[in-house]
């Protein structure tokens, strides 16, 4: 008896690691088809477009997300496992596990990072100093903003973002940063190597990322740059409800007229900047004039 168990345990076994490389397989077969759809070679080198140097560009799936937030800088950062990220298209899912990213920081940094690796295939190392870094995200030069340039590109590569789009047919589950080193004032380093994943590329294919005037993008208030986030991503931006707009900042505002007062604010904001024409909030919906 304990033979004919060891040999269906094997049997199972080997059945099971049989399956492991069918369905990785099928995986790539799906991503190959994904990338040939949007006129990207499958096998690489992958490369981001190289956009002029005053502007950046964002994943739409991530401008229309919650993967970055607005919460108030006093409140502690959520440490989260596996949690469902806030998408304003249902045909997208993302989950996020890491430390809890915010517009305020994370996501200007990011892109910055980002505007230094499309100069070169995705997965080779980029370098910068952390002055120069600072300097684009008009942060003054200073001890302080060093460090919180530091903790914000630590925070980029401790975490997994997985998304999911039921409409492409495709998903991917990648860090911000894939991994990076440092050397300088000991382990409080100033300049940096960092790599990007190469399947960032899911992200970026065929019409799938939009591009924000830099300048004035990164001097706006948090709020109203995650608003800037949904409209620019958008041909002819849609109304956008309030209550939806509140998911995809993942705010805390406590109540529903101060959130409305914010927006407003955050809509004033969009204007001063010229990065639209017109916006205003009628009944329960944010508009948008481009």
């Amino acid at each position: 008896m304990a033979t004919n168990n060891s040999k269906g345990l094997t049997s199972a076994s080997l059945a099971l690691a049989g399956a492991k490389p069918l369905a990785h397989r099928v995986d790539q077969m799906q991503r190959e088809a994904y990338l040939r759809s949007r006129g990207v070679d499958p096998h690489g080198p992958f490369q981001l477009e190289i956009w002029p140097d005053d502007v950046r560009e964002i994943p739409n799936d991530y401008a229309r997300s919650a993967i970055f937030t607005v919460r108030n800088k006093t409140e502690p950062r959520a440490s989260l496992q596996g949690a469902l990220v806030f998408h304003v298209e249902k045909a997208v899912k993302i989950t996020f596990t890491g430390i809890e990213l915010r517009a305020e920081d994370d996501e200007l940094v990011w892109q910055q990072i980002l505007n230094y690796a499309k100069h070169k295939p995705l997965g080779e190392p980029i370098e910068f100093n952390l002055h120069e870094l600072c300097r684009e995200l008009n942060w003054s030069i200073n001890g302080r903003n060093y460090e919180k340039a530091r903790m914000s590109i630590s925070r980029l590569k401790a975490n997994e973002v997985k998304v999911e789009n039921e409409r492409a047919g495709r998903g991917s589950a990648i860090s911000l940063i894939r991994e990076y080193d440092f050397q300088g004032d000991g382990d409080k380093g100033t300049k940096y190597r960092i790599w990007i994943h190469p399947d960032l590329i899911l992200l970026f294919a065929g019409n799938t990322s939009t591009r924000i005037v830099w300048a004035q993008y990164r001097d706006l208030p948090p709020i109203a740059r995650r608003l800037y986030d949904y409209f620019a991503s958008h041909k002819q931006p849609f109304p956008l409800r309030l209550d939806t707009f509140y998911k995809m900042c993942a705010s805390t505002c406590s109540t529903e007229k101060k959130w409305r007062a914010m927006v407003r604010a955050a809509c004033a904001a969009l204007v001063t900047a010229g990065l639209v024409k017109k916006a205003w909030i009628h009944a329960d919906c944010v508009f948008c004039e481009r």
